[in-house]
């Protein structure tokens, strides 16, 4: 995974919990790299799994919570980081459909060895459906992004993950909220 990814993680765990969690969560971790991270370099996914679980373990409050925490405060993010690119599309729902055909192959552009997850639209009557697939378990990060998305272009519709729990391949169904399953 690439840097920046690491970087916000120690930032989100900052903002949320101050230095003193973000401290303790790192030096728990006891990574290879004692959490010196770039923003440029690329760093396995296990060390970011390793941040979460202890983050969790410390915390109290469940992995997936704090994934689907981080990718919301993430997508705010990217907001500030790439203001370009967000700011090309109109709505959350233009722009999620074009996250993998747009997005990120220009990831891919920036960082040749970036192998980012595979994230389609598809519709279903009024409703848009994203589905997320990755060597890496990060749907719950990737739910996150998705509603932080969504608050970002005020779109009040709601997010619901559809199917299993898997956090390899998940599916996020975006409806009015009469029509999401109860």
């Amino acid at each position: 995974m690439k840097g920046i990814i690491f970087a916000e993680l120690i930032g989100f765990m900052e903002e949320v919990g101050g230095l003193d969690f973000a401290e303790q969560v790192l030096a728990s971790s006891e990574l290879p790299n004692d959490g010196a991270f770039t923003r440029i370099g690329t760093y396995p996914a296990a060390y970011a799994l390793k941040m979460v679980g202890v983050a969790s373990e410390v915390s109290g409050v469940p992995a997936d919570q704090l994934c689907r925490q981080y990718g919301e405060w993430l997508f705010a993010r990217f907001v500030i980081l790439y203001p370009k690119i967000v700011g090309q599309y109109p709505t959350a729902e233009v722009m999620l459909e074009h996250v993998g055909s747009h997005i990120h192959e220009e990831v891919v552009v920036l960082y040749p060895d970036a192998k980012p997850p595979k994230v389609t639209a598809t519709r279903d009557d009024d409703d848009l459906i994203i589905h997320y697939s990755s060597h890496r378990p990060m749907a719950h990060i990737a739910y996150g992004l998705v509603k932080g998305c969504m608050v970002h272009y005020g779109d009040t519709r709601q997010v619901e993950w559809v199917g299993d729990n898997d956090p390899a391949s998940a599916s996020f169904r975006i409806a009015a909220p009469e029509t999401l399953a109860a």
